[in-house]
């Protein structure tokens, strides 16, 4: 991560913006390859075969959910293994896209591009069923509604996400039987799911009295607990409960602690914004609503991983280097500008 910072710092911001289209325009791909292998699935294909597994050596497939009166109900994890994974990586360009779109000039070139793409990524958000990706990116759209509760009833919101419902509405209506008894399936709290995902947590305690300092160490969750979990490979599905677990009171205090460095950080990005708008620089634009949209990342990712762990991730901390060296580059860039 301080490898990533000082190389974006170092090159500037120019290669600072492309190094950000890479990032988005990849999970955006990842998205893509996620819809195309739905429409394989429903047509009695496993795109995986011909494209992923020749390059992992494993066997890989489209999620399959379950099934309705023969039907069976395809969740898209693309490539990452896990719809819910696809779901929670797909809100970090969805919230920090939307505020760009949302200041973006009338007439600039990346507007609608800007506005296909978050209306793109609702669509596939919604259809990985994923309720920790929603949960995430309900939590980051609080945080934009404080700054851009002005944008709320504007067109320029209204056209990504009519556009994106729309398409929804269509298919919905379509298959109505189809997707009420998949829609109820997945609101409903007292399944074997749910009840898994809240249980690790019961783990804590026990821990805490045994290795309080240190835990179990990390990556050891699977080993300890497999005669519970009957799994040698199965997870926590919390990234807090991993922490605490493997790395005891020392280690989640440490992550603590960076989270909160993260976060100010952050804030020193949305008071440099401020201070960009206050002298009239172009570049506030910019700037503000980069900030915001990464505390509102960082805060839907942060709420996501309560039930599972892409915060250990490469993606997290490409993301965590972007959000980091936005600051000290744009601040630079200023002060050049005015010299």
């Amino acid at each position: 991560l301080v490898g990533a910072v000082t190389w974006l710092y170092r090159r500037g911001r120019d290669y600072y913006w492309k190094a950000f289209a890479v990032f988005t325009l990849g999970v955006i791909a990842n998205a893509a390859f996620g819809i195309l292998e739905l429409l394989a699935a429903r047509a009695g294909t496993n795109l995986d075969a011909y494209t992923v597994s020749p390059l992992t050596g494993g066997a890989s497939q489209i999620n399959v959910y379950g099934a309705v009166e023969g039907q069976s109900v395809f969740r898209p994890n693309a490539l990452t293994g896990d719809p819910n994974h696809l779901g929670i990586m797909i809100i970090v360009p969805l919230l920090v896209l939307a505020p760009l779109y949302l200041r973006l000039e009338r007439n600039h070139r990346l507007r609608r591009h800007l506005g296909l793409a978050i209306g793109f990524l609702i669509i596939v958000e919604l259809l990985t069923l994923s309720r920790s990706g929603i949960l995430g990116l309900a939590v980051g759209t609080l945080v934009l509604a404080v700054p851009y509760r002005h944008y709320l009833r504007s067109k320029t919101l209204l056209y990504p996400l009519g556009g994106a419902f729309a398409v929804l509405a269509v298919a919905v209506a379509s298959q109505y039987h189809y997707f009420e008894v998949v829609f109820k399936s997945r609101v409903q709290t007292g399944g074997g799911s749910e009840n898994a995902h809240f249980a690790v947590y019961s783990f804590i305690p026990a821990v805490l009295h045994s290795h309080p300092l240190f835990g179990l160490g990390f990556n050891t969750f699977s080993v300890y607990y497999g005669f519970i979990t009957g799994k040698t490979n199965w997870g926590p599905h919390s990234y807090y409960v991993a922490l605490i677990v493997e790395t005891g009171l020392v280690g989640t205090a440490a992550f603590g602690m960076f989270l909160v460095w993260i976060f100010a950080r952050l804030r020193g990005a949305r008071l440099l914004g401020k201070a960009l708008a206050a002298a009239r620089d172009p570049l506030a634009a910019r700037v503000s609503p980069l900030a915001w949209g990464y505390t509102a990342a960082l805060l839907g990712t942060m709420a996501s991983n309560a039930f599972y762990l892409t915060m250990q991730f490469y993606y997290f901390y490409v993301f965590l280097a972007l959000a980091l060296a936005m600051a000290p580059i744009f601040s630079s860039a200023a002060s050049r500008t005015k010299s």
